[in-house]
C-alpha cells in the first residue's frame, strides 16, 4: 500500500507506451489495472478530498445518457461492446484526475514520456515517407494525379496502421511539446528549450507526412490559439518592450512564410491540400460525403437516445441507410458519431462538458492566484482540444484507444490546479 502510487504510476506509463506496439485490448486491460488500483487505494487507505468539478459532473450525465442509448438500442449485445469501451475511459479518466491531484509530481514526467512517443513515432513516420513506403490500403485518390505528387502516406508502428490515426495521436500530442518549452524557458534551461522545439518541428514534419487532410484542418484551430496566446501574454507582461513584440511577430510571420514555402515546393503535398477542396471531385472526400448523409438519416429516425454505442452496432445499423458501395465503420466526425449513436441530448452533454474545460482553463489562465506552470498546462489542455476536435469534425480517429486515453489523460492533469 505505501508503494501503490509509484506502482499505478508504472501502469500508466505502461498504457502510454503501449500505444506504440500493442493493439486496443492491451491498452484496455492496463486501464483497468491502472482504474483498479486507484479505486483499491481510494476504498482502503483512509478518507479521501477529491471534489468533482462542474465538468466532472457534466460528464456524468453524458455518461448516463449513453447509458440510456445502451438499452434503447435494438442490437444490445453490440452496443454493449462499445458501451464497455466507453466506461474504461471514463473510469480512467476520473481515476487519473484523482491520481494527478495526489501526485502532482509526475504529471512532467508524464509529459516527457508522451513527447518521446511522439518523437518515436515522428521519425518512424518521417523515414517511412523517405522510403516511399507502399500503402496499405487505398488512402488517396490516384485518378488525375501524376506520380510526383503522390504523396507516401507514413502510418508509424500503431495498430491498425493507418496514416489518419498516427496523425491523430501525434496531433494529440503536440501541445505536449508546448508544455515543456514554455516550462524550460520559464526556468531558464534555454537548451532543453531549444531541444524540445527541435521535436516539435520533426512532430509537425511527421504529421504533414501522414497526408491526413483533417489533421491539417487541426492546426487551424491549434496555432491561431497558440499565437494569440503567446502574444498576451507578451503584451501583458513584457508590455514596455516593443522590440520583444516586434521581433516575436517577425517570427510568426516568418514560420508562417516558411510553412508556406514548403507546401508550394512540395507538389505532392501541395495537391494533398488542394484535394480538401475538390469535395466531390475528389473520391475520398466523396466517400465521406455519402458517409455524412446516410449518418444524418440515421440520427433523423433516432434523435434522442440513438442507436446505440460502438463501431459495430453503427455498421450493423449503419447498412440499412448506406449507400451501395460505400461501407464505413462509422460517421467520420466525431460529433454526429455522438448524435447518431447516443442522441442529441448526449451530444449536448458532451459540448458543454468541453466547454467547461475550456472555461476552467481559461479562468486559470487569467487568474493571478495561479502558478505560470499551471497556466501553461491549462493553455496546453485548450490546444490539446482544439486541435483533436478540430480534426474530430472530419474524422472519427478520436474513439481509437491511442488517441482517447492520451486525451483523457492530458484534461486529467488539470485536476492538479487548485482554485
Amino acid at each position: 500500500m505505501d508503494n501503490i502510487d509509484n506502482i499505478s504510476f508504472l501502469v500508466l506509463l505502461s498504457i502510454l507506451f503501449s500505444a506504440i506496439i500493442f493493439s486496443s485490448e492491451m491498452m484496455g486491460v492496463l486501464s483497468l489495472i491502472f482504474s483498479g488500483l486507484i479505486i483499491f487505494k481510494t476504498v482502503f487507505k483512509g478518507k479521501n478530498d477529491y471534489r468533482f468539478s462542474n465538468y466532472e459532473k457534466v460528464l456524468i450525465i453524458y455518461f448516463l445518457l449513453v447509458t440510456l442509448s445502451l438499452f434503447g438500442s435494438t442490437l444490445f449485445k453490440l452496443s454493449l461492446h462499445g458501451y464497455i469501451k466507453t466506461l474504461i475511459y471514463i473510469l480512467f479518466f476520473y481515476c487519473a484526475s484523482t491520481f494527478f491531484t495526489q501526485n502532482k509530481n509526475k504529471i512532467v514526467p508524464t509529459i516527457v514520456l508522451t513527447c518521446g512517443l511522439m518523437s518515436f513515432e515522428s521519425i518512424i513516420a518521417i523515414l517511412q515517407n523517405s522510403a516511399d513506403v507502399a500503402e496499405i490500403s487505398g488512402w488517396q485518390d490516384m485518378s488525375n494525379i501524376n506520380p510526383e505528387e503522390v504523396i507516401s502516406r507514413a502510418y508509424g508502428t500503431l495498430q491498425p496502421y493507418n496514416p489518419n490515426l498516427l496523425a491523430g495521436y501525434l496531433l494529440c500530442g503536440l501541445s505536449s511539446f508546448i508544455f515543456m518549452i514554455l516550462k524550460n524557458i520559464k526556468k531558464g534551461k534555454r537548451k532543453y528549450a531549444a531541444i524540445y522545439l527541435v521535436l516539435f518541428i520533426l512532430n509537425l514534419v511527421a504529421i504533414i507526412d501522414t497526408g491526413c487532410r483533417g489533421a491539417y484542418l487541426g492546426f487551424l484551430f491549434f496555432f491561431p490559439i497558440l499565437f494569440f496566446a503567446l502574444l498576451y501574454y507578451i503584451k501583458k507582461n513584457l508590455g514596455g518592450l516593443s522590440n520583444i513584440k516586434k521581433r516575436y511577430k517577425n517570427i510568426v510571420a516568418l514560420i508562417s512564410m516558411g510553412l508556406l514555402y514548403f507546401i508550394l515546393t512540395n507538389p505532392a503535398l501541395t495537391k494533398r491540400i488542394e484535394s480538401i477542396f475538390a469535395l466531390r471531385a475528389d473520391s475520398s472526400i466523396s466517400f465521406r460525403l455519402n458517409v455524412y448523409e446516410s449518418a444524418l438519416k440515421m440520427f433523423s429516425d433516432n434523435p434522442f437516445l440513438g442507436i446505440g454505442v460502438g463501431n459495430q452496432n453503427f455498421r450493423e445499423i449503419y447498412g440499412l441507410y448506406m449507400k451501395t458501395g460505400f461501407d464505413a465503420l462509422g460517421s467520420y466526425c466525431v460529433p454526429l458519431e455522438i448524435a447518431v449513436e447516443s442522441g442529441i441530448f448526449a451530444l449536448l452533454a458532451f459540448i458543454i462538458f468541453l466547454i467547461l474545460v475550456i472555461k476552467t482553463c481559461l479562468n486559470y489562465c487569467f487568474s493571478d492566484k495561479q502558478e505560470l506552470e499551471n497556466k501553461i498546462l491549462a493553455l496546453c489542455t485548450i490546444l490539446m482540444i482544439a486541435a483533436t476536435m478540430g480534426h474530430g469534425l472530419f474524422d472519427t480517429i478520436w474513439f481509437r484507444p491511442q488517441v482517447q486515453l492520451l486525451f483523457w489523460c492530458n484534461i486529467a492533469m488539470l485536476k492538479s490546479c487548485k482554485n
